[in-house]
Parts: C-alpha cells; sequence; structure tokens
C-alpha cells in the first residue's frame, strides 16, 4: 500500500528557516518544495531543495565511533551511544576535577538553530570557553547593536510595510541578500521593498546581481568602510541634513560625534577608499533626505581589524538620518509570545571566576562576552600552553574556519580529548577521538529560531535518521544529564522543547502542529524608545545590575549612543573611526612589491553554505570546483586565461583554484573562494590544503579591540598559472 503525506517544516538549511513542505512517500523523502503560505512565502533555495540527498547519502556518519589508530589514521571502531556518552562525560569531568571548568571548551560551527543547546552546554558546566567564529561573523552586529541601541539583539531592515511605510532608499552593504538568508533576514523580503524603493546604494568591490538596479554604485576598496560612512555624516552634519529632532531628543554625543567626522571629509574619503568624491557627497544626500532608509550589512564588516567601529560608524549614520525605530527604517523587532527562544542558554550564569579567565578576555572584552578568543587559543595550543584539555565539537569543522589552516591544524593535535559530532568526516572529524552522528534537519523535531526575531517555526521529523544518528538536541541533553544533572533534568526531547515554549503556553505538540508563532503587522511596535517598556526590565550589556526606567533606549543614557559610554569604560574609543587592514598597500607597502594585488577571501555563491554540502551530487554538479575572480587585463598580463588553474599565494601559503575572468571588479583585486575542501578525496583532510582560503589568512595580530577579529577579507597576495596536475 502506498502511503503518501505532505509535512510542513522549516529548512535548517542556512541562516534563513524558510517554510518547506516535505512528501514523504512510504517513509522516504520524495520532494521538499516552498510552503507558499508560510511568513516566508514559498521561497526556498537549491540547498533546501537539494537537502533530500542528506537521507541515505552513503558519506553518512550513521554510529558512534572511536579512534583504535593514530589521529587522522583513519582507523576507527563503532561503539554504543552509552560507550560514547560515557566517555566523553568522563573525561569532561576529569579535566574539571583536575584543572577547573575553562579546561573544557565547547565549540561550534554557525550553529543553525544549535546554538542555545551547546551555550547551555558550555554554562551549565561552568566554562566560559566557547569557541567558535561568531566572534568574525555575527556576533558583533548583535553585541554592538546591543551597547549601542537595543540592550540585547540587533536592528533589522524594515522590509515589510507594517507601520504604513516602506524604506524609500536602501544601502546594501557587502551583502548579497538577494541569492541568501542570511542573520535573520530573507529574501524574498527583501526583494520585494525594492521594488517599493526610490533608491538603492550598492556598496560593493565587484559587481552583483544588484549592480544593474542601483542608483548608485559605490565601488569601495575592501576594508575601508568606516571611512564611508565617516565621510558620509561629515556631508550630512555639515550641511545641516541630519534628522535634528530625533538627535536633539535621542542621541548622546552627537558634538563628539561632529567633531571625529571632521577628520574625514569627502576628498580624503575619496583617497582611503578609491571612491569619487561626488559619489559620496551623492550617496549622503541620498540616505539623508530620502527617508526611511534602512542599512543592510554583512559579514565582510566584521571579517576585519576594525569591526568594531565599522558597525559602530554605520549606526551611527542610521541614527543621525533619524531611521531607527520608525516605519521603514531599522527597527528591533519584538518577538513572539514565546520570548527570546535563545534565552534557553543565557538562563545559566557562567561563575564570575571562569568568566574573567576565559581565553582573551583581558584583551579582547566583547568577544569574550559570548566566546573564548579563537586565535589565542591556537596560538596558546601551538606552543602547549594552553588551558584548554577537551575540545567537544557540534556543527562544525574549526579545521574549515579558522584563519592560517596549517597553524591551526597541528595546534588542535596538543589538545588531550577532541569530539566531534557530525553528518559527515570533516577534516575535524578524521582528527578527533570519537565522533558522534548528527540526524539531519528533516530526521528530528526543533525549533526554529535564528537570533532574536518576530518568529519562531517548528521543525519537524519527516524520516528516520540513519543508522543510530541523533539531532544536536538530544545529544546535548544525553550529555548534559552526565556532566550537569542541574540543568538537564528533561526526560527527553519533547519536554526540553516545550520547556523553551513554555512562555507561550503552549506545548511542543501543539506548536508542531500551527507550524508558526508569529508577531507581524499591528503587533509590532515602532518608536518603542517612547514608551517606557522598551527599558523596564531590560539588562544592559555588561552592565546587568543598572535598572532603568521611563522612556528611552535600554542603553545607559537611554539614547542612542554615537559616543558610546560602554565602550568608554571597557577602555576602548568610544567615538567610531577608521584603521588600515593590516595587508594592504597602505600598511605594507614593502610586502605590496612582492605580493602586489589586493586578496579578499569572501567569495560566495548560493550553492553552498561556507564548508557545507560539498558532498551534495546536485549542488557539487552545479560547481564542482573553487572559482578565482581575476579582471581580465590583470589575467593578460599574468598569462592567465579562463579556466586555468591557478595559484594564489601569501606570506602563510598557496592554494588552487580556476580562474574565471571578471571584468565587475578592480583590475588590482583578486577574489577566491572560500571553506573549500573536497570530500571525495582521501582523508583525513580531504583536500583541505588544497584550495581553502583559510591556508592564505592571517591569525597574527593587531587583531580588533573589542572584538578581536582577524583579518579575514583584506590580504595581499600574487597570483600565478599552476600546471597542469601540479599540486602541493
Amino acid at each position: 500500500m502506498n502511503e503518501k503525506k505532505v509535512i510542513k517544516s522549516c529548512c535548517k538549511g542556512c541562516h534563513g528557516g524558510c517554510g518547506v513542505l516535505i512528501t514523504v512517500e512510504n517513509g522516504v523523502v520524495t520532494y521538499i518544495e516552498g510552503d507558499p503560505d508560510s511568513i516566508t512565502e514559498g521561497t526556498v533555495c537549491t540547498k533546501g531543495l537539494a537537502s533530500i540527498q542528506h537521507i541515505n547519502n552513503p558519506n553518512r556518519v550513521k554510529y558512534p565511533i572511536k579512534r583504535t589508530g593514530k589521529r587522522g589514521e583513519g582507523k576507527w571502531q563503532r561503539i554504543s551511544w552509552e560507550e560514547a556518552l560515557d566517555t566523553i562525560a568522563g573525561k569532561m569531568n576529569d579535566s574539571i576535577a583536575k584543572y577547573g571548568a575553562n579546561s573544557v571548551c565547547i565549540a561550534q560551527g554557525t550553529g543553525r538553530g544549535a546554538n542555545r543547546y551547546v551555550n547551555r552546554l558550555a554554562r551549565s558546566i561552568g566554562t566560559g570557553n566557547v569557541f567558535h567564529p561568531g566572534y568574525l561573523c555575527h556576533s558583533p552586529r548583535l553585541l554592538i547593536y546591543g551597547l549601542s541601541v537595543t540592550g540585547y539583539g540587533r536592528l533589522y531592515c524594515d522590509y515589510h510595510g507594517w507601520g504604513g511605510e516602506y524604506p524609500k532608499t536602501q544601502i546594501s552593504w557587502a551583502k548579497q541578500l538577494e541569492i541568501s538568508n542570511a542573520d535573520g533576514e530573507m529574501s524574498a523580503w527583501f526583494l520585494k521593498a525594492l521594488e517599493k524603493a526610490k533608491n538603492l546604494i550598492l556598496v560593493d568591490p565587484r559587481v552583483t546581481a544588484l549592480t544593474q538596479k542601483a542608483t548608485l554604485w559605490l565601488q569601495i576598496r575592501h576594508g575601508t568602510d568606516a571611512a564611508l560612512a565617516l565621510g558620509m555624516m561629515n556631508v550630512i552634519i555639515n550641511e545641516g541634513l541630519y534628522d535634528k529632532e530625533f538627535v536633539t531628543n535621542w542621541c548622546h554625543g552627537f558634538h563628539r560625534l561632529k567633531e571625529r567626522v571632521q577628520e574625514y571629509p569627502p576628498d580624503r574619503v575619496a583617497e582611503i577608499c578609491w571612491i569619487p568624491k561626488e559619489d559620496i557627497i551623492k550617496a549622503a544626500r541620498m540616505f539623508a533626505i530620502d527617508t526611511p532608509g534602512t542599512i543592510q550589512i554583512g559579514e565582510p564588516l566584521e571579517a576585519q581589524n576594525n569591526s568594531t567601529q565599522t558597525i559602530r560608524a554605520i549606526i551611527c549614520l542610521m541614527a543621525i538620518t533619524g531611521n531607527i525605530e520608525r516605519p521603514g527604517g531599522m527597527v528591533c523587532w519584538e518577538p513572539p509570545d514565546v520570548g527570546i527562544i535563545e534565552d534557553f542558554a543565557y538562563e545559566v550564569t557562567i561563575p564570575e571566576e571562569n568568566q574573567k579567565t576565559t581565553i582573551g578576555a583581558g584583551s579582547y572584552k566583547l568577544c569574550t562576552a559570548r566566546t573564548c578568543h579563537a586565535d589565542t587559543v591556537i596560538k596558546q595550543l601551538k606552543e602547549n600552553n594552553c588551558a584548554i584539555k577537551v575540545f567537544h565539537c557540534q556543527q562544525g569543522s574549526p579545521l574549515n574556519w579558522l584563519a592560517n589552516t596549517k597553524e591551526a591544524l597541528p595546534a588542535l593535535l596538543n589538545l588531550e580529548f577532541i569530539s566531534v559530532c557530525d553528518l559527515f568526516m570533516s577534516p575535524t572529524a578524521e582528527h578527533a577521538d570519537m565522533v558522534l552522528p548528527v540526524a539531519h534537519w528533516l530526521e528530528h523535531n526543533d525549533i526554529w529560531n535564528m537570533h532574536p526575531r518576530f518568529y519562531v517555526a517548528a521543525i519537524n521529523k519527516a524520516v528516520e535518521p540513519p543508522g543510530e544518528a541523533w539531532g544536536d538536541n538530544k545529544i546535548v541533553l544525553e550529555l548534559g544529564k552526565r556532566v550537569a544533572p542541574k540543568y538537564w533534568w528533561f526526560e527527553d526531547v519533547e519536554e526540553m522543547l516545550g520547556y523553551q515554549l513554555r512562555k507561550g503556553n503552549i506545548t511542543w505538540k501543539e506548536f508542531s502542529k500551527m507550524g508558526v508563532i508569529a508577531k507581524t503587522g499591528e503587533e509590532q511596535t515602532y518608536y518603542k524608545y517612547k514608551t517606557e517598556g522598551w527599558r523596564k526590565g531590560a539588562k544592559l550589556p555588561f552592565m546587568p545590575e543598572r535598572k532603568m526606567t521611563g522612556p528611552g533606549f535600554p542603553t545607559p543614557t537611554g539614547k542612542v549612543e554615537l559616543y558610546s559610554t560602554i565602550l568608554g569604560d571597557m577602555g576602548y574609543d568610544p567615538l567610531p573611526y577608521f584603521k588600515e587592514p593590516n595587508e594592504s598597500p597602505y600598511s605594507m607597502p614593502e610586502l605590496y612589491k612582492e605580493y602586489p594585488l589586493i586578496l579578499s577571501t569572501g567569495g560566495r555563491l548560493p550553492y553552498y553554505f561556507h564548508s557545507q554540502y560539498r558532498q551534495i551530487p546536485w549542488l557539487r554538479e552545479l560547481q564542482p570546483y573553487p572559482i578565482a575572480q581575476i579582471h581580465p587585463d590583470t589575467a593578460k598580463n599574468l598569462g592567465i586565461k579562463d579556466g586555468d588553474w591557478v595559484w594564489i599565494q601569501t606570506p602563510r601559503g598557496r592554494i588552487r583554484q580556476k580562474a574565471k575572468l571578471f571584468n565587475g571588479s578592480d583590475p588590482r583585486v583578486v577574489t577566491v573562494q572560500a571553506s573549500w575542501f573536497y570530500p571525495d578525496q582521501p582523508g583525513p583532510l580531504h583536500g583541505l590544503m588544497e584550495s581553502n582560503a583559510n591556508i592564505l589568512t592571517s591569525n597574527d595580530g593587531p587583531f580588533d579591540p573589542a572584538m578581536g577579529a582577524p583579518t579575514f577579507r583584506v590580504l595581499l597576495c600574487k597570483v600565478y598559472k599552476a600546471e597542469e596536475n601540479e599540486n602541493d
């Protein structure tokens, strides 16, 4: 008998969370499509559609295994879940007893909703050493929006029109939202709002799909974004175009900001950014006059040595134009009735002494509010002088995302014990002592909540996982019961999910049937700072003991802090500024003679998500090899033709990628694709050292003073043709 059913769920293939319909016939997923009745309006990308090829993929990890040979030798033995969890818990408990809680490190990748489980696990055992790429990807936005404007959470672009207005001027800044659903925003919402916009200002070093739609394209030099924002404010303030009512009543430190931006007149900024002076002035006037406006910013602004002040400058630009908390501007969305699901992690506190001894805490104070400083960890491990002994990793492969891969690999091998949870044998998993099999999002139940925003969605299990794979939430629950039962009292995953929904007075089974709980339309409040509700009960970042009352923003001054009192108290500059990238023609002119091209490692296509999905046949067929974009004039001078394999080299090493001649970038710039490895090649590295851009990146400082971010996106390189079949 043919049994066919359609299950409503939520895709977890990236940061988006698209509503999907999953067709299951006789226990097999046969079709995936976007749900037109969902809050994401039926959109779904290639990654979501290709999720079907995760099921029964021959490369899946199906059972818990432990290493029987040397690390990386590929000798494994199947074991039971009980043995695996008891072993990992035993290693953690023994290390805590001998060295203290901070000797255990809990690691993750992008998270995709497992953040709250991983962070609760870390906090429940008392370690501040949470290890993930957030310090250079999205955490800067959360923390800096929080201390400047929102108290907690970030500002989102109001693409929805719920307050009666859509953005008149949109700025897309180092972001390709048109081909992604990243960080709580959705391309469908963005593109619909763009149809109603008068102006689109595109800030990007390269031609993108949006360039032809742009009213103004600012082809910026990599790593100079803070200078551009400061230069635009120079024009807006000096020409009196700022929102005087909002600035006077709701901004702190305007006169000091006015003094700072005098250091960035348009002619100087033009030289810094390689943008014509006239275009800088035009962009500033456009954003200040044609309001409301939004600024959509991307991860490249965070993966640099000046990430904190770059984001601060852009927040100040939003504020002085009055584009915060108004319809069609930048809004901190109120969560639905179930509250902020991430509180599941943060309701557990880390002992103060452990927080103070988190690796990097003395130097990178914003970073270590959420994580340890990964690059410092690697340096300490390299010297066998690190407090971390036990390393447990879920939803990520640090060897793929860490800077300077050649240094990261031997450093991680100095750990006493490594356990990894993954769907596939990543390069990191291949070097672990124990590997646990993870269920795909089609194979387990969970709650989708990617950063605080206005909805949560149900991830409903469609089919059984292969072998004995478990969902990340179940793995953490069962491990938590063994290391910190006080915080992991839940009988099973269903009870744990129900606990997370308790503020909405709803059970998991009820929520599973509903699919989504959202706060939209008239339920959302604009101009929250004019009410008493936003400050009441809010906890200030880094000042949780301070009580606030009355109307205003949940900041120490009750206003948008153009001059940040929190950063000032921490010993950082309270005002935004520009800093030249560590490796550039101007900061290292001698090195530039040997490495005469600017390198960007931020190349992306929509088929992959960081290092994921290269095991998926449909997606790999769309792009089998990594691509390096080179301007035709540059390629001609180097004797390189389209499709040639080329070497891209920096002082850290070299990688091979295929040349793609591309006239949409500056001839002085080369863009390589990030996160590449070849799962089809033999382990343990699966070709990681051949094409991964992080062979080229640096984990040497100076880092961003507050977030500790390295300079991932702006380096110096040289390019030359590779001989056929030549490889390191």
